[in-house]
């Protein structure tokens, strides 16, 4: 899965649900300010960050 796919379905679920980054981060464990610098396509992620984020996403159907 590319980061752009994985990045565009973070920044759905935020809009369209309402829900913080820092909920999200505490959720996957992925340090807050990477998960903002990440949505703002400012770095990517690794492997077990996007793995962690993707199975979150997945979970709440998206």
């Amino acid at each position: 899965m590319s980061q752009e796919f994985l990045r565009n379905r973070l920044v759905n679920f935020i809009h369209i649900e309402g829900v913080n980054q820092k909920h999200i981060s505490k959720q996957t464990k992925i340090n807050e300010g990477l998960l903002s610098r990440y949505k703002n396509s400012k770095c990517d992620l690794g492997m077990l960050d996007r793995e962690s984020l993707d199975a979150y996403l997945l979970s709440k159907g998206y």
